[in-house]
């Protein structure tokens, strides 16, 4: 407990008959403060139930101290983001509903409280006139960005409420002890750097790794279609050759000899115009003409 604190419990201590029970706001939030900045709430959480009642609570309760951070963020509210809660749910049902409630419970329970039909009006009554549509402490969250979670509790029908319980939990998430040191923060943040790393590494291997795969099938497939196209020039050229010995045999039987010849004479005689010789050369020695 803070100085300020220890300094107004001993005031409230010494003039508790005048507050009637009833404590005021200025008294009443130090202690908020100080309880929910203290190391459980920090390490383990906390819950705040039904306060604060009305947004002028909330805004002093989670004010910021530095006067000169409030100015550099002008548009936006600042607020004490050590002591925000993370998460905001609002139980909504009907006037008739609570007075119904209220009007079951037993008298064991309701003695000594306000939890009577008058007491109840009187409350809601000062609620309403509190918040208004505007002004709501629901209202005073969402300006921050931290949007309440509405539950319906007039449609429980469970005595216990475990239906409501489960919507809550499952809203809050899993269940968390205290927060890491900071030796233990550093130790998370090099094993999740070293998976990192690692992670990359294993990537880049994998992409790598492929890379090579398809870069040798590529030379394979490459390799394959030329393999398949010098056989197939092979083996046109195995049919052309085929198909014209029995061209080269005529030629060489009926054509060569003579043409041969005449191209020999041709050379020694040189004349003038040696396509007109050659050709009278071969009409006058063609052994088919007698």
């Amino acid at each position: 407990m803070t100085a300020d604190s220890r300094m107004n419990c001993s005031f409230i201590k010494s003039n508790f008959f005048p507050f009637v029970g009833r404590i005021d706001d200025q008294y009443i939030i130090p202690f908020f403060r100080d309880k929910l900045h203290s190391m459980p709430c920090q390490n383990q959480g906390f819950i705040l139930d039904g306060y604060p009642k009305t947004m002028e609570q909330a805004k002093e309760l989670f004010a910021v101290d530095d006067e000169d951070e409030q100015e550099e963020n002008s548009k936006m509210p600042v607020f004490d983001k050590n002591i925000m809660p993370e998460v905001i749910i609002s139980l909504n049902c009907t006037d008739e509903f609570l007075k119904d409630r209220v009007m079951n419970l037993p008298e064991s329970v309701v003695a000594g409280t306000h939890n009577t039909e008058d007491g109840l009006q009187r409350r809601l009554q000062e609620f309403r006139v509190l918040n208004e549509e505007d002004t709501t402490v629901l209202n005073y969250f969402d300006e921050l960005e931290f949007h309440p979670e509405n539950i319906d509790v007039s449609k429980e029908t469970d005595p216990k409420n475990q239906n409501i319980v489960e919507q809550i939990v499952k809203i809050m998430g899993e269940p968390r002890n205290y927060g890491p040191t900071a030796d233990e923060v550093e130790e998370m943040d090099r094993i999740k750097a070293e998976k990192r790393l690692k992670k990359e590494q294993e990537e880049k291997d994998e992409i790598e790794r492929k890379e090579a795969e398809e870069k040798a099938e590529t030379i394979k497939r490459q390799t394959e279609w030329t393999n398949r196209l010098e056989e197939v020039k092979r083996q046109e050229q195995e049919v052309l050759e085929n198909q014209s010995i029995p061209l080269r045999n005529y030629l060489m039987k009926h054509v060569m000899p003579t043409l041969t010849q005449g191209l020999i004479d041709c050379c020694k005689v040189r004349p003038d115009d040696a396509i007109d010789y050659l050709a009278e050369y071969l009409f006058r020695n063609n052994p088919q003409i007698d």
